[in-house]
Parts: C-alpha cells; structure tokens; sequence
C-alpha cells in the first residue's frame, strides 16, 4: 500500500509549505517511515478549519532553535526530513533538557533540548542546539518560555518544566495527565 505525499498535503496551504520549506526538505526514505507515518497521522487529525487558521499564523510565527515554528494552533518541527506538526489541543507537557559534555572532565559542550508530551504518552525532540560548555545561553529553556507565553491564552494547562515529579506523573499516567491538563485549560 503506497502512503500519502506529505508534500502534497502541506501543499494546499501555501503559507505551511514556505515554512516547511524554510525548515528543511521533506522527504521519505527507508529511514524515517516511521516518522513520516506519525507525521501524516499528526497532519490527519487536525480539521480543515485548524490548517486554516494555521496556515494564516504560521507565516509571521518566527523559527526558534532553527528547526521549530511555534504557533496557538501548532507546534511545527522538522525531524529526520519530515515536517511534524503537533496539535496545541493534544499538548500536555513541555520541557527543556540540558546534556553536559566533557572529555577527561573538562567541560567541551552543552546541548540543549526541547521535549514535548503529547496526550498520548509520546514523547517529541522538537529542537536541538548546541553552545559552548562555558556558554550562559540556555536556547531551549528560552523556546520553553516563548511556548508558555504563546499558548496560555488558549490552553493555559499545559505543564511546563521538569522535575522527577512532573516526570513520574505525566509518564506513569498519560490519559491522567492529559485529563488534567484539559480540565486546567477549560476558560
């Protein structure tokens, strides 16, 4: 059975597909069919009024981490060649992880991640970027900030942050954790 064009699909909505195009080709291969199934699943279960309105902010929404386009409708990213978009309704958990580097204990590089939940259980790296180990930035814990920001007007639930609690609450249960976050976001 031959899958859908990813490509054709983001095609109806020109100002998704300058974005996508902006964060990189999207392509099919023997390594990443797994992800663009999940990306084609994500595409599916938006409504066309959603890919509308998204279509419309998306093109002022500017990239963050140089491979994520947030917006109040979506998160967008493109992973392994394939242009992701995770519905803002499914979001539950955002956070930022920060991997040290050293060689024979001197520190050499810091990589700073950006992870989301979804109400699924499924676990997204959106971004990932590199500063020096002595650095001060901290790129993904600024993105996690602009997302809270963004987002609080329509889903003020979502869980930002990490900690072991957060962690064993959102992973242990994730229907429970969406639950909540749902009932956290009801205006």
């Amino acid at each position: 059975m031959e899958m859908e064009d990813l490509n054709v699909l983001i095609a109806q909505y020109p100002a998704i597909a300058a974005k996508a195009a902006e964060l990189g080709k999207i392509k099919q291969g023997m390594l990443n069919k797994k992800q663009y199934a999940l990306a084609l699943e994500q595409w599916k279960s938006f409504t066309p009024e959603e890919l509308s309105k998204l279509n419309s902010e998306i093109a002022s929404a500017p990239v963050v981490m140089k491979k994520a386009v947030f917006t109040q409708t979506a998160v967008c990213y493109n992973s392994e060649s394939v242009f992701h978009c995770v519905p803002v309704k499914d979001l539950v958990w955002a956070h930022a992880s920060v991997i040290k580097e050293s060689m024979n204990f001197i520190p050499t590089n810091k990589v700073h991640q950006l992870w989301l939940m979804d109400r699924n259980g499924s676990h997204f790296l959106v971004a990932v970027q590199n500063t020096g180990a002595f650095s001060k930035k901290t790129p993904a814990q600024d993105a996690i900030n602009s997302l809270s920001e963004l987002l609080k007007p329509v889903r003020p639930g979502i869980i930002y942050g990490y900690s072991k609690e957060i962690e064993a609450f959102c992973c242990s249960n994730p229907m429970a954790a969406a639950q909540k976050v749902d009932t956290d976001s009801q205006l």
